[in-house]
């Protein structure tokens, strides 16, 4: 009897810690994908600064959010499945400037954290030529609502260099994706 009662202290005690760990214990370290890149090259080049590693893939369930947290998207709006999903770094710092290389026209789509936004909200507003879209895709659903509440702006993009102006504020979480027309 007291080895049943020693197991279930056990268990709660685990499953209490694994409830309390923070975001930050999703921390990871992904591998760019040469050969997305590659591909997804084709048809943009994007680069920022400051330069941060990166890497392309389909938008599909399931899909790595950032290299550098474990966050997978659960929730893509039918609009945006297939997509080339820039990965970049969950947590750009303040400063961050994104400038794209559209060598087809596409559809560009820029989402980012609606509250952790790294000032996106008001540099999007101010934007001509984007369209603020609903609903957004959202991540790491399962573990709170911290990845449910994001915004989506999109773009039809022709041939040449498209820049989102740099962040005001630290922690700008965001994604891309590119659609060719």
């Amino acid at each position: 009897m007291a080895a049943i009662g020693l197991f279930i202290t056990f268990l709660a005690v685990f499953f209490l810690t694994t409830q309390l760990k923070s975001s930050e214990e999703k921390q990871i370290t992904a591998s760019p994908n040469v050969a997305m890149i590659a591909q997804a090259e084709k048809l943009v080049k994007v680069t920022t600064q400051p330069s941060f590693e990166y890497s392309f893939d389909f938008m599909t369930e399931g899909v790595l959010q950032h290299l550098d947290r474990a966050y997978t998207y659960d929730v893509i709006p039918e609009n945006l499945n297939g997509g080339f999903l820039f990965q970049g770094i969950h947590r750009p710092p303040k400063g961050t400037v994104v400038e794209m290389d559209i060598l087809r026209p596409m559809t560009v789509s820029f989402f980012f954290h609606s509250r952790v936004d790294g000032g996106y909200s008001q540099i999007f507003e101010d934007l001509e030529g984007w369209t603020k879209m609903s609903p957004a895709p959202q991540y790491d659903i399962h573990n709170g609502d911290h990845g449910l509440d994001m915004t989506l702006y999109q773009y039809d993009a022709t041939i040449g260099l498209l820049s989102i102006p740099a962040t005001t504020k630290d922690r700008a979480c965001f994604s891309i994706m590119f659609q060719e027309k």
